[in-house]
């Protein structure tokens, strides 16, 4: 059937979008550690290969739905990979945010080693590997340890944010670099926010159930049921 060669040439799309953004987010890490202003150039300048990708893709998912118009797990599917790449050029951009900040941080030393900040980013770069797969494999458990791994990262952001303000308080000096390190937590913490995005596509794609803002609708029980 046609679709289902079509579906699978767009996955191939998403399969290779999705190995540019975790190239991006490894460039990123690096670009951060070493300082290396030619890596986090590399980023930036990659970022439109990555763009262009999810105009194509979403381009050809609204094309299906037009002219098969599918039913059922085809239908979850196509629904799935427009929403999961539009969360993969997020990263993207994220990725090339870090770029910029690694740029003005690589113009001084170091503020400190970057323990934490590095324990995060491996966390998240994990997220997007592990809520990648559990899209394609259908595998719900995975995608269900992926947005479970959110609140360890939404943790470890705060954590770092606490420890940046005592680097101000000993020295006022260091607000710059602090400031720009701050930015770059924010922006790994939006990255898992997408990781966790595409795993609740997972979920939808393999069960049909969409859990987005499942916390919301938990709350809303909890009071309901307090009255």
């Amino acid at each position: 059937m046609k679709l289902h060669a079509e579906i699978e040439e767009t996955k191939q799309l998403v399969l290779k979008m999705a190995e540019l953004v975790r190239t991006a987010v490894d460039k990123a890490i690096d670009s951060l550690n070493k300082q290396d202003v030619n890596l986090a150039e590399e980023i930036i300048k990659g970022d439109d290969a990555i763009d262009q990708l999810e105009v194509e893709i979403e381009r050809r998912c609204i094309r299906m739905i037009a002219l098969y118009q599918p039913e059922a797990v085809d239908l979850r599917l196509i629904m799935g990979m427009y929403k999961v790449v539009s969360d993969l050029e997020r990263i993207g951009d994220e990725a090339e945010n870090i770029a910029q900040r690694s740029i003005l941080l690589a113009q001084e030393p170091p503020l400190k080693p970057y323990v934490n900040l590095t324990l995060m980013a491996n966390t998240v770069k994990t997220m997007i590997e592990d809520a990648v797969i559990s899209f394609f494999h259908r595998d719900v458990e995975l995608a269900k340890k992926v947005i479970e791994r959110d609140d360890m990262v939404d943790e470890l952001y705060h954590q770092l944010e606490r420890e940046l303000i005592t680097y101000v308080m000993e020295d006022p000096r260091n607000i710059k670099r602090v400031i720009s390190l701050s930015f770059v937590a924010r922006h790994f913490e939006r990255m898992a926010d997408h990781a966790e995005n595409i795993a609740e596509m997972a979920i939808y794609w393999s069960e049909g159930e969409l859990i987005k803002h499942q916390h919301i609708v938990e709350r809303k029980a909890k009071e309901e049921k307090a009255e």
